[in-house]
């Protein structure tokens, strides 16, 4: 069996099966590697990376192609389309010698019953090869198109650069390409000898680990592997948690019952429990499956102070109104500040689908002010960069409901930059995902 040739069909099969069925990249590509979980890690690796690459920069992958091809690429057979993007990939950002590249790119097409077009994929790949500095240059030019050069769809490169300046925008977008390190913390009432302890131990694992300047608790690692294998893991005493999400639970004030109402996968409940053993903290999410996952990772870290309510936060629930002291919105979103970890987003949003994020938003909070004791606190953010979705959002409730904007009481030095007007904006880099929030103090 030539295994090169191997994992290459197996990318393939799992990119037609990405686009046929419409599904989670992420969610996909689990099922494949444990498919095939007899192969060497190495090679799950090459997988992993190709399948990524191609649904990451497909939109500059077809430019490329469509520079070589009289066919352009919407108008190919879908298999054809998807063995040159992933001969492109291959040969203009990995490191793999180009003949293997486009020798298993034509073999490719043969076993899939496209041996007329082999020497079309053979002649579009050759030339490509022949020219890769040449389009490398072309693609770092600054005059070059953003969503071409970043691989987004055109309107987000329009939405974010009607928001943000120049600059910002292009580090915003280089950033979704990038790979970041992976974000752990550290539980809030580990320290001394047993965090010496958690640390070797991650070592012993081959994870290189270092602690974010600044962040206390907050480390970056290189990779993770299976962390469920990992004791610390195992005990709760470490989590993937990202670094705007801790430094604004860090800013959630205490009190005596507090709702998460959206609250799936539950990291941000889980940190107010360790912070305020003595709160009744109640985390709610409209989808059952996400509840076990919740309820599984709650009892994994040994916190008893949570409940989980299944609860649509756009319905409003009788029971909680003027009940809660505290009450943490962590809305649905666009999702601009994780593009970088999940490569489906930037192709499954459309201008009209934001519009309808927005005014569901806006549905949800209308409800949550209704569960907020007068004094009390409602805490909101999300992970993304849209204004409207953002602080935006915020100064039109606002206007229509009688809160204050608390200033953030713990912001890192580092991060001191993406406060203003008391709403905070984080911008994705290597330490930290895309992420905004504010908090509102009730008057009365």
């Amino acid at each position: 069996m030539n295994i090169d040739f191997e994992i290459r069909k197996i990318a393939l099969e799992t990119l037609l099966e990405y686009e046929k069925n419409n599904v989670f990249s992420h969610v996909l590509l689990k099922k494949v590697l444990d498919k095939y979980d007899y192969l060497k890690d190495r090679e799950k690796a090459l997988i992993s990376v190709i399948v990524k690459g191609v649904i990451e920069r497909c939109i500059q992958l077809d430019y490329i192609i469509d520079k070589y091809s009289k066919t352009k690429t919407n108008k190919m057979k879908k298999p054809i389309r998807i063995i040159l993007e992933m001969g492109t990939y291959q040969i203009v950002y990995m490191d793999t010698f180009d003949t293997m590249s486009v020798n298993s790119s034509v073999n490719l097409a043969k076993s899939k019953g496209f041996s007329s077009l082999s020497g079309f994929v053979n002649a579009i790949l050759r030339n490509i090869s022949k020219d890769k500095d040449k389009i490398k240059e072309d693609l770092s030019k600054e005059d070059e198109s953003l969503h071409i050069k970043y691989s987004i769809p055109q309107f987000l490169t329009n939405l974010l650069s009607e928001q943000y300046d120049k600059d910002t925008v292009n580090s915003i977008l280089q950033a979704s390409l990038n790979k970041a390190s992976v974000r752990l913390r550290v539980r809030e009432d580990i320290d001394g000898s047993r965090l010496d302890e958690i640390l070797n131990e991650l070592k012993s694992h081959g994870i290189s680990i270092k602690p974010l300047d600044g962040v206390d608790r907050m480390y970056l690692a290189d990779k993770l592997g299976n962390i469920s294998e990992i004791d610390a893991y195992k005990t709760g005493e470490i989590t993937i948690q990202d670094t705007a999400s801790y430094i604004f639970c860090k800013n959630i004030p205490f009190g005596e019952k507090i709702l998460d109402a959206c609250a799936a996968p539950g990291g941000k409940s889980m940190v107010l429990a360790e912070r305020y053993p003595k709160a009744q903290i109640t985390s709610c999410d409209i989808y059952e499956d996400k509840l076990d996952r919740m309820r599984e990772n709650f009892e994994r870290c040994h916190l008893g102070n949570i409940e989980t309510k299944l609860l649509d936060a756009t319905k409003h629930c009788e029971a909680y109104e003027g009940t809660f002291d505290v009450v943490v919105c962590d809305a649905p979103c666009s999702g601009l500040g994780v593009m970088g970890k999940k490569q489906d987003i930037k192709y499954n949003l459309t201008e009209e689908g934001i519009e309808s994020i927005v005014a569901l938003q806006k549905k949800i909070l209308d409800n949550l002010d209704t569960y907020v004791k007068k004094g009390g606190y409602l805490c909101y953010s999300t992970c993304t960069l849209n204004k409207d979705e953002n602080d935006r959002q915020v100064e039109s409730f606002l206007k229509d409901h009688d809160y204050t904007l608390v200033a953030p009481t713990y912001i890192p030095e580092r991060y001191k930059a993406f406060v203003s007007r008391n709403m905070v904006q984080f911008i994705q880099g290597e330490d930290t995902d895309g992420f905004f929030f504010s908090i509102l103090k009730k008057n009365g």
